[in-house]
């Protein structure tokens, strides 16, 4: 209760200086920054000023409540682009990149864990972004928006840290068909036939590999049946690291399939035909580098945590 009072008073505090600065242009608050690092080989910490400074974007985004939607004008910094400019730490890997995860919190609005392959237009293609300005007036803080989401579950207000990690997991031996699934200190394996109870989903997937595009059919559990079948929590800040049994590694989060819109499958099946290990399957995207064939592990973690108290 505690907590949620101070939550409540935090944000209170933050848009009754949104109030007081009338209908004309906010004054923003010189004190706010966001910070960007972890993982990566220049941290940095950007004013409002140079956030605004960066590569802009203007987009819409509906905003909805229980009595029905309002569509709002924003402008803001694509967090990609700070990604980019930190320049995140990667091993010598294929698709590297796709191990990164990145965490966006506010000490008072908690925190939401993205996997770098959902932001990347050439995976994902799900941006997301730092809005600055709505409907042309200044927000009094950064205000993380994810315009392609069904709903407003991974907005937070006062955005104040980027954190990048990068998840190199090794793979395991499970039983034949199953997998093995790590969260923390805590391993579960699922067997096939456990896998084979849960209920079943078909998708037909189409993504480039190469430049040769490829079309299969997938049927399998959603990823998130599975890991409550190894009685996972999961919530808009948790990370999946897929692993294959040659090493292969490569992320996804419940909440882009939740929230996102973005099917995240765990297929036994393809195309008529059982699979000997799973595969990851991450509808949507437009490479197929998330598409992880031979599937052992599945390794569980929360977001970096920006503010440790919260």
């Amino acid at each position: 209760m505690i907590r949620r009072l101070s939550l409540s008073i935090g944000l209170a505090a933050i848009f009754l200086a949104v109030t007081a600065a009338g209908s004309a242009a906010v004054q923003r608050p010189h004190q706010v920054t966001v910070s960007v690092g972890g993982a990566v080989a220049t941290p940095t910490t950007y004013s409002l000023a140079q956030l605004d400074a960066l590569p802009q974007t203007t987009f819409s985004v509906a905003q909805r409540w229980w009595s029905g939607s309002r569509t709002h004008t924003d402008r803001g910094v694509s967090l990609e682009t700070l990604i980019d400019t930190a320049a995140p730490t990667l091993p010598n890997a294929k698709n590297a990149l796709l191990r990164a995860t990145v965490t966006v919190s506010s000490r008072w609005a908690g925190s939401v864990t993205f996997a770098l392959g959902e932001l990347d237009p050439s995976f994902g293609n799900h941006p997301a972004y730092l809005a600055l300005d709505q409907d042309g007036r200044a927000l009094p803080a950064p205000e993380l928006v994810v315009p392609g989401d069904v709903d407003d579950a991974r907005t937070v207000f006062a955005v104040d840290q980027v954190t990048v990690g990068v998840q190199n997991p090794t793979p395991t031996t499970p039983p034949a068909g199953g997998v093995t699934i790590e969260d923390g200190p805590v391993t579960r394996t699922l067997s096939a036939r456990s896998l084979a109870a849960l209920p079943s989903h078909t998708l037909n997937v189409s993504f480039l590999a190469g430049t040769a595009s490829q079309t299969h059919t997938e049927v399998g559990a959603t990823l998130a049946d599975v890991l409550r079948a190894a009685h996972l929590r999961l919530d808009r800040d948790t990370w999946v690291a897929a692993v294959g049994s040659d090493g292969y590694v490569a992320t996804a989060t419940p909440a882009e399939a939740l929230v996102g819109g973005r099917p995240l499958l765990v297929s036994l099946n393809e195309d008529g035909q059982p699979l000997a290990q799973p595969r990851l399957v991450v509808d949507g995207d437009f490479k197929g580098g998330r598409y992880v064939s031979g599937v052992v592990d599945l390794v569980v973690g929360q977001g970096v945590a920006a503010h440790p108290g919260w």
